[in-house]
């Protein structure tokens, strides 16, 4: 007789294959809930869902539903929000037939989880425990990323949607049993409001075992990142712009990351001296063969997932204070550098080029925290065990 518990899990993308923050976090959590509970997923992506994709998730899943909606569709349903005052992005997930199917099996399952803010409408009448994996708060990212990025465009969306989506994430917090974030800052921001989790994201061991290496990357700067994600792409920008011109001739600056957008793809176009190399098998053998890595974040929010995976590597990593505050325990000058100041980011580069033996035990250091604190064994030690207390304290 199977006594384990069902877990109704709401994804908007597709958790596989993992390219970008927050798919590799979906696609470790499902791996994880996996071993303790049976799960019926339901994905509502505007994706392409592929045979190898649906067949990867259910080798995870009890019941997997996946509703693949066109983008005109979903661009369509953002109109919603003049009408019935919803995030732009929750009404760009929300369909008719994915609510009916969801109420539907609700009654076969035990508890819930909803990955992101995006998903949480569906459960707004759930009556059993329900969890909400915020992963970041999109409302604070919104609110500094207004103040920083130079996209007209997203100037514009920030500027519409911050203040809606303060007051829809509060509600979030308060109905749901307990809203978890990977960043321990905006867990604590929202505690005054509901109960709140820290679980930082983790870092898989063959990261951290990892060796291979080009020698034809030698000579670079290497960014890592989603790059048709807006944060990652102001950041790609003003290092390009303020920073690469001061660094030594001998030096290029390398970005690694799927969907590269045309601003990005211009870049390597005007100047020989970058390197744009768009979605990699292995994007881990040009991170690991690079001189360092930055993460000179000026948007966004959360835990920047390319610095704990280029720190794993053991590689000497120079982010900005946006992209640092979020990783507890790491500490400027042993464990990375942290600046926001382009002279002196070019300088310490420079300085790291000319004598690379004696920044060795920056990496070093944080290959080490990195494994004490970063890993996905610590991340499913502290989801399992908040699951169950809610779970408990429910009944």
């Amino acid at each position: 007789m199977n006594d384990r518990k069902k877990l109704l899990l709401i994804t908007s993308r597709a958790p596989y294959p993992p390219v970008g923050g927050d798919k590799l976090k979906s696609y470790n959590m499902l791996k994880i809930l996996s071993k303790y509970y049976d799960v019926y997923l339901v994905v509502v992506t505007d994706e392409i869902v592929t045979p190898e994709i649906e067949n990867e998730l259910l080798n995870f899943t009890k019941h997997l539903k996946l509703f693949a909606k066109k983008k005109y569709s979903c661009y369509l349903n953002m109109l919603k929000s003049f009408i019935n005052g919803l995030p732009l992005q929750v009404n760009y997930y929300y369909f008719k037939d994915v609510k009916e199917y969801i109420d539907k099996i609700s009654t076969e399952v035990n508890f819930a989880i909803c990955t992101l803010i995006r998903t949480t409408e569906y459960l707004k009448d759930f009556k059993k425990p329900k969890l909400l994996d915020a992963v970041d708060s999109i409302a604070l990212n919104y609110q500094k990323s207004h103040k920083q990025t130079k996209s007209i465009f997203w100037k514009l969306i920030y500027k519409i949607e911050t203040k809606t989506l303060f007051k829809y994430e509060k509600e979030c917090v308060k109905n749901f049993n307990i809203t978890f974030f990977v960043n321990k800052f905006e867990s604590e921001y929202w505690s005054s409001f509901g109960k709140t989790n820290w679980i930082p994201n983790g870092v898989d061991d063959r990261i951290l075992n990892y060796k291979n290496q080009n020698s034809k990357f030698s000579d670079c700067v290497a960014f890592l990142g989603k790059m048709n994600y807006q944060p990652n792409i102001d950041a790609v920008l003003w290092f390009s712009k303020n920073v690469l011109n001061k660094l030594n001739k001998n030096l290029k600056f390398v970005i690694v990351g799927a969907n590269p957008s045309p601003k990005i793809l211009n870049l390597a176009k005007t100047n020989k001296r970058i390197i744009v190399t768009g979605y990699l098998e292995d994007p881990y053998e040009v991170i690991n063969s690079s001189l360092l890595v930055v993460a000179p974040m000026q948007t966004g929010g959360g835990i920047q997932n390319k610095v704990l995976e280029a720190m794993a590597l053991g590689k000497i990593c120079i982010v900005s204070s946006l992209a640092a505050k979020p990783i507890i325990g790491a500490k400027n000058k042993e464990h990375f550098f942290v600046s926001d100041d382009p002279k002196e980011i070019a300088e310490l580069i420079n300085s790291i080029y000319k004598n690379p033996d004696r920044y060795r035990s920056i990496g070093e250091n944080a290959k080490n925290l990195i494994k004490s604190f970063y890993t996905w064994e610590n991340y499913e030690k502290s989801l399992i065990e908040m699951i169950e207390n809610i779970l408990t304290s429910y009944n």
